[in-house]
């Protein structure tokens, strides 16, 4: 209710007649509550304990909970640790995950088999998937077209429907797919574990960069797809209330909402603060992002720093970023930014792939083991 009232927004029934020329009517609205799980588990738990009520500004009916994908893609990352990081006995094999973070990170090797973090894992994702990509067009190009590597049959100068068909082969064969049972049901003798393990995470590389380019391209479509792929991989790793809450999310705008707030929290589930293209965010990363200001760039240091200082400072934040850019633009910093160019992984990705030419997991070594196999997910939840 604070909340409401920073905004202005209160309750007709009781503000006085002065005041109701002020205030906004929203007696015929709803307001939509972005937030963590956090936030949701407490705003469901203050509608319920006001169920009894008669009013329905009073049950706050008039709150729609839009849990966050800024913290969902955050679940998506620390899942994918859990399956191919975390259990030491999976980093043991040549072709395992971990394998590559000693190339990518050799001194934070020890960071990712504890805590890594969201953005490490990110970058992790993105780079590990284009080797490991690239590789399936090695293997598949060597064995399926007859050429000696990869650079050979860029030479050759493939057109772009060649390219699309090798596409729809490469993602049959080294990608997990519904004949992947198939393989479980062959002898151990026939079977390749460590090839089954990196058909599984080609999988769920792809399917957590197909959500991460739906939210920067602001396709809710897509997004609403991969939430759906992604529900059972997260119960079957132990979060639970995610997929729980991301279920009756997608329940209740597809099966319960009207058409209009249906569309309404379509709509709002992610914004564009710049206004390019790609550059679209979750509100809940806006929010992220405005904690920093207030807490980490403007909260105070030392003494300073406590929560009456935070609060003081808060309602200047916008002002400060104000004065910086004004600063800026009359002293002719404009070209100057924090923003770093993106680095050159070209001599890293090179030995990343010698190395998986020596051992390469999209290559099926018969009777190959692993110290641990991966679980399919999907499967399990």
């Amino acid at each position: 209710m604070e909340l409401l009232e920073q905004g202005r927004v209160e309750d007709p029934a009781v503000t006085s007649e002065a005041a109701i020329g002020d205030l906004p009517d929203i007696s015929k609205y709803v307001v939509l509550m972005h937030g963590d799980l956090g936030t949701g588990e407490r705003l469901q738990a203050a509608q319920l304990r006001r169920s009894i009520e008669s009013m329905s500004w009073n049950h706050l009916q008039h709150i729609i909970f839009i849990p966050g994908l800024f913290h969902l893609k955050m679940a998506c990352a620390d899942a994918l640790w859990r399956c191919f990081i975390y259990p030491s006995t999976v980093c043991e094999d040549e072709t395992s995950l971990m394998r590559d973070v000693a190339q990518l990170r050799p001194r934070e090797t020890g960071i990712f088999a504890t805590k890594p973090g969201f953005h490490r894992m990110h970058q992790l994702v993105g780079y590990t998937g284009i080797c490991r990509r690239l590789d399936c067009w090695r293997v598949h190009a060597c064995k399926q077209k007859g050429f000696s590597s990869l650079e050979a049959f860029m030479h050759s100068k493939p057109t772009l429907d060649d390219l699309k068909a090798m596409a729809e082969e490469i993602t049959c064969t080294y990608v997990a797919t519904s004949q992947f049972r198939r393989m479980h049901r062959r002898q151990e003798t026939e079977r390749d574990l460590q090839f089954e393990n990196a058909l599984l995470l080609n999988k769920y590389f792809l399917l957590y960069e197909e959500l991460s380019y739906a939210m920067n391209s602001g396709n809710i479509g897509r997004i609403e797809a991969s939430i759906v792929s992604w529900v059972p991989i997260l119960k079957a790793i132990g979060k639970h209330k995610y997929a729980t809450q991301m279920t009756n999310f997608l329940y209740n705008v597809h099966f319960v909402y009207p058409l209009g707030l249906r569309h309404a929290i379509r709509y709002h589930v992610l914004v564009n603060p710049t206004g390019r293209p790609m550059k679209w965010r979750a509100v809940d990363w806006c929010v992220e992002l405005n904690n920093l200001f207030t807490k980490v760039k403007n909260g105070g240091k030392n003494s300073n720093r406590s929560v009456e200082r935070i609060i003081l400072e808060s309602p200047l934040v916008q002002v400060y970023r104000n004065l910086q850019g004004l600063v800026q633009r009359d002293f002719s910093h404009t070209h100057l930014t924090t923003s770093h160019a993106p680095p050159d992984m070209r001599q890293t990705f090179r030995k990343i792939q010698g190395r998986l030419e020596l051992n390469s997991p999209h290559e099926i070594s018969p009777g190959r083991k692993s110290r641990r196999q991966v679980e399919d997910l999907q499967d399990k939840g």
